[in-house]
């Protein structure tokens, strides 16, 4: 069994991974929530409050590309095509959504790939904000939650992924990455163990 969590909130930092219209929404404008998302985002919800409550920094990220896509990943997989047309800097598609939408006091900031440690400033980030653990969530599990999560795993930086604050459109694989990929890279708790555990 998992050791019970004791968080000092400060010390803390909440990064929300693409929280963004077109990505948990879907298709639009306009965008309205899915009924499969809506306790994800409530989760998140509840959580970004009692950052806000005890002091913990909140994180967004989002994407965007050039109108040609020529900033696009360029590596071959065998998963089959992805992307299509790409979300543009400035339109509603690549906002925040109206739920979790961000306070001037937190950050905001654009990451080119999976990883919000890949291309931007977030180490610089967590290093001012004197942050020890990483909290983690968005979509999707298997590629930007999963990228961040391994690549603070790297950097000795404790982490926790929200299991009930992530999802992914292929649930199976979600379900698949939570409880046997994460694991053996950082912990995973829900939202009610990371608020208990989170003081002020």
């Amino acid at each position: 069994m998992a050791e019970p969590l004791v968080l000092e909130a400060q010390k803390c930092a909440f990064i929300l991974i693409d929280m963004t219209n077109a990505i948990t929404k879907g298709q639009g404008p306009p965008y309205t929530m899915p009924p499969h998302r809506e306790a994800l985002v409530q989760n998140f919800v509840r959580l970004v409050a009692h950052c806000r409550r005890v002091g913990t920094p909140v994180i967004y990220t989002t994407v965007y590309r050039h109108p040609q896509n020529i900033d696009a990943p360029k590596t071959l997989a065998d998963a089959g095509p992805t992307g299509g047309a790409p979300m543009l800097a400035g339109t509603p598609a690549v906002e925040i959504i109206e739920e979790l939408r961000p306070r001037p006091e937190d950050f905001v900031f654009m990451k080119p790939r999976f990883s919000a440690f890949y291309g931007t400033n977030l180490d610089g980030i967590l290093t001012a904000l004197g942050t020890e653990t990483l909290l983690v969530g968005g979509i999707s599990t298997q590629r930007s939650v999963e990228g961040t999560a391994r690549d603070a795993k790297n950097r000795d930086m404790q982490c926790i992924v929200v299991s009930d604050c992530c999802t992914a459109g292929e649930l199976d694989v979600h379900e698949m990455t939570i409880k046997h990929v994460l694991p053996l890279l950082v912990r995973v708790r829900t939202t009610d163990e990371v608020i208990t555990a989170l003081r002020g």
